[in-house]
């Protein structure tokens, strides 16, 4: 059976009224039990149960048909047997026609639903047919669990009370989930007593959670209100501690539960918390308010060790050094504790709090690691002290009100478990209840606060750092909402930054934050802030005034812990105002200080390369002749052959016909191509006079003004730039960035260049060296961008920059020598495309050799070696620009 098979089983298996003696025949039918065991686990042969009434097929389900209304405590009993365990029962379910109740004996997770609903569920089944659910990697199962539960108390709660889904509620919900997610934490923690909310559940909320709405509003008001001020409220309320803290200040309300809705939370609760991490937990169970989420539970939040890619340079390292010069002196380590008192973290995109959370925990650590050792060199007096780091000390704005309130939770979480690590090595922690202050995390569009107003500019003694992974979007990817929130940023500052990506936002906020103050930046941004036309437009405005590049970690692939772990090229860019301290690059598992970082991640000046015309000695490089013509002038090998079989005087108008495609993938591909003079003699071929005027019917109607004119001239392509009299070097506008080397071409003067290339007319072979060379290709890589992951190749940012030493006639003629070994070696592999040929993994040794010659020759042209990676490629073109751009500005 496939999955499709299995649902449409499942569809007919509960399309009728519950019996008890055929539903599990026909669960057994539903998952493709063969005939042969159907018949025997109708005789009783194989039913494996130990309860009566009960069947067991073995393996996979264990079957208990309940007294109505009593699913949960047949499902228990379920659970509770000993054939379930003994004959690896993979299902537990029980249902009384009206309630379903089940759990996959394998991971715990529990599906409480309707009879007429479990059809929807079939996937909860899929494991008894062969097919597992994907479970993503290095999760902590805990959070797992826990958060699929969540899930599925939210949709029953949801579905209840449907009201308490509509936006005007939304806040009211979501905080009533985070109260909830307190509570079980809480009393599996000994923050309250244990099982305290869960005895509140079983013992006042009734048999199908017909009263838990009082019970747990009983409890919440209590948690809410100090003991000397209760009134109104049942004596079993009592024992509930005063929590306070925010987290039950607001209004208390809570839902209508439903039978499913409360066998849910009941599950929920026999889980052990104490498991839970926060740093994930938060972005996990924010996924419970947004079903689309769910797919792949986790898919949100950033791991562990990326954070730390952003908030170790940030502020942690420089800690640790201080800690390590501090370690023989009891008077300068309390002055490091003085100084981590004093730092506030603030995440203005902090979604559940990820970052808050481990910045907080990391700091705890290096607290209690200072304690410790003054309790070696000066006994006695560190254990008069305790945590200074409090969680005022951390702020975040987020969007969404759910991951809001999540991150608080998650901030209070990380603390009682910081407060429990530290009473693990001093023996002694502070009250739990009832909560202090908690993070200062406000439910706004950070792009339209004032970030000042959420975290205060620091005093003279105080440190502010901002880090977070803001979201990337880019000019195709925005909501017209967003495009307004970039306007009210970046309008009057940024020229061309619609064309830039939605997290360069937060770059330049940040950046007006932090100049002038005590305080730094590190952001996580997607790697194109970092080239082509963005850094002119970003990076101009932000580094100037006192501002500078700390430190980088160059372009990675950021993945989350998640089942999709789809990666983003990214890079972190960590921004302070000038100082005398070494600057830092990060790149791939190395580091090395450098005397400055410009805006492409670079050790070299602070440069931009703009678009201009040749600023060095090389042929001009135009664009492709554009048609604008529906397809009509263009011909496949097809249509070119017919339509000479039928007029031969044609040829002399059809040539070759190449852009990128035709130049990577070795498309054949021809065009009409009619010069003025020879427009009547062409018209007269009775095909090319229907094509013609099916160019100037669409021209003719085109929306843009410029176009119309040319209804006209319907034998000529729009825009022409020109045609080689006798050669034309050819280079793809966008190619794969996984090519060892560019794509670029040779050829005669047979062939029109489309727009979708660039070509050099009439220039020589040695140009070609250049294009196909690493030199170039890392050129390119960095200054002109790229569309989504692949070169996006550019003449006048690419081309005219291209710095490169005045070349004497004798190093062109090498130059083209070692072109055309490129184009033999190309030549013996025919009938191969370049695509074929410069697939990484399969490009021919000698090819790969030719180049590897090619690279060695040019290099050495410029420094008398070939160099020995992209960065010394990159640093060196990047000097030989900034020399050229400074000649011209002073010959200006």
């Amino acid at each position: 059976m496939n999955v499709v098979e299995v649902e449409e089983a499942f569809e007919r298996l509960f399309a009728g009224e519950f019996e008890p003696e055929v539903f599990p025949i026909a669960l057994a039918e539903a998952i493709g039990t063969s005939n042969a065991n159907i018949s025997k686990l109708k005789s009783g042969a194989m039913n494996r149960t130990d309860l009566p009434g009960g069947t067991l097929l073995n393996g996979k389900f264990h079957f208990l048909p309940a007294e109505e209304g009593k699913t949960e405590e047949a499902l228990e009993t379920l659970c509770g047997s000993k054939a379930t365990k003994t004959r690896k029962v993979r299902v537990a379910i029980t249902t009384d026609g009206t309630s379903v109740a089940a759990r996959d004996m394998k991971s715990g997770e529990a599906r409480f639903c309707d009879y007429a609903e479990l059809k929807d569920n079939f996937g909860f089944f899929l494991p008894l047919a062969g097919f597992e659910r994907f479970k993503a990697a290095d999760e902590n199962p805990v959070d797992i669990r826990a958060t699929s539960r969540l899930a599925k108390l939210y949709d029953a709660l949801i579905k209840a009370n449907p009201e308490w889904g509509k936006d005007e509620n939304r806040h009211v919900m979501n905080q009533f989930m985070t109260r909830i997610v307190f509570c079980l934490f809480a009393e599996d923690t000994g923050i309250l007593p244990d099982n305290l909310f869960a005895r509140c559940l079983t013992d006042y909320g009734g048999n199908a959670g017909e009263t838990a709405q009082e019970a747990i509003l009983a409890a919440f008001t209590a948690m809410a209100t100090s003991p000397d001020k209760r009134h109104d409220l049942p004596k079993w309320a009592d024992v509930f501690p005063y929590v306070n803290g925010g987290l039950f200040a607001e209004g208390i309300a809570v839902p209508i539960f439903s039978r499913t809705a409360f066998q849910y939370l009941k599950d929920a609760a026999g889980m052990d918390w104490k498991e839970i991490n926060p740093d994930i937990f938060g972005s996990m169970i924010q996924s419970i308010a947004d079903p689309k989420a769910r797919s792949e539970l986790g898919m949100h939040y950033t791991s562990v060790p990326n954070i730390l890619k952003v908030i170790g340079p940030l502020f942690l390292d420089d800690l640790d050094e201080a800690i390590e010069k501090a370690w023989t002196k009891a008077s300068a380590l309390r002055a490091v504790l003085q100084r981590i008192s004093k730092i506030r973290v603030f995440d203005p995109a902090c979604g559940s709090g990820n970052f808050l959370v481990v910045s907080y925990r990391e700091l705890r650590d290096r607290e209690i690691r200072i304690l410790k050792r003054l309790e070696e060199i000066d006994p006695g007096h560190a254990m008069e002290m305790f945590s200074a780091v409090s969680l005022s000390n951390f702020h975040g704005i987020e969007i969404t009100d759910f991951a809001a309130e999540t991150a608080k939770l998650a901030l209070f979480i990380a603390e009682y478990q910081a407060n429990a690590r530290f009473a693990d090595v001093f023996g002694r922690m502070p009250p739990a209840l009832p909560l202090r202050d908690g993070g200062h995390i406000v439910c706004e569009n950070a792009l339209r606060v004032n970030w000042e107003s959420v975290c205060p500019p620091p005093d003279l003694i105080e440190e502010v750092f901002i880090c977070g992974n803001p979201p990337f979007l880019g000019d195709n990817s925005r909501s017209p909402e967003q495009n307004a929130d970039m306007d009210y940023v970046l309008e009057g500052h940024l020229e061309a930054y619609r064309r830039i990506d939605f997290v360069s936002c937060w770059i330049f906020k940040a950046a007006q934050y932090i100049r002038g103050k005590n305080a730094k930046s590190a952001l996580v941004s997607t790697n194109s802030i970092c080239q082509g036309q963005a850094v002119g437009a970003l990076w101009s405005n932000i580094l100037r005034d006192g501002l500078e590049i700390d430190f980088a970690h160059r372009s990675f692939k950021w993945k989350n812990n998640a089942a999709s772990n789809a990666a983003v090229i990214c890079v972190v860019v960590g921004l302070r105002n000038r100082s005398k301290k070494e600057n830092k690059i990060f790149d791939g598992g190395v580091s090395y200080s450098c005397f400055n970082i410009n805006a492409y991640l670079l050790d070299a000046p602070d440069v931009f390369v703009l678009a201009s015309p040749p600023l060095f000695r090389l042929p001009r490089m135009e664009k492709g002749n554009m048609p604008t013509d529906g397809g009509h002038l263009s011909l496949t090998p097809d249509e070119r052959s017919a339509l000479l079989n039928s007029a031969p005087q044609a040829e002399k108008f059809i040539k070759r016909y190449m852009g990128s495609q035709e130049l990577i993938r070795g498309i054949e591909r021809y065009c009409i191509w009619v010069d003025h003079h020879d427009a009547q003699e062409a018209s007269a071929i009775p095909e090319f006079a229907r094509r013609f005027k099916e160019v100037a019917d669409m021209r003719a109607i085109s929306k843009a003004p410029t176009t119309r004119p040319h209804a006209k001239t319907p034998y000529r392509f729009l825009q022409i730039q020109n045609v080689a009299e006798n050669n034309v070097v050819v280079v793809p506008s966008v190619s794969s960035e996984n090519r060892p080397y560019l794509p670029v071409d040779y050829r005669g003067d047979d062939a029109i260049i489309s727009n979708l290339a660039f070509a050099i007319y009439d220039g020589g072979t040695w140009c070609m060296s250049i294009i196909g060379s690493r030199l170039h290709l890392v050129w390119v890589a960095t200054v002109c961008g790229k569309l989504k992951s692949d070169f996006r190749y550019s003449n006048t940012l690419g081309w005219n920059t291209f710095p490169v030493p005045d070349f004497t006639e004798v190093q062109k003629s090498a130059l083209e020598e070692s072109a055309r070994e490129i184009l033999l070696v190309r030549a013996d592999h025919h009938p191969k495309t370049i695509a074929q040929l410069y697939d990484p993994d399969k490009m021919p040794d000698d090819l790969r050799q030719a180049h590897r010659r090619n690279d060695e020759l040019l290099e050495s042209m410029y420094i008398g070696r070939p160099f020995r990676n992209d960065t010394e490629r990159l640093e060196h073109l990047f000097k030989r620009y900034a020399d050229r751009v400074a000649e011209l500005k002073k010959g200006a």
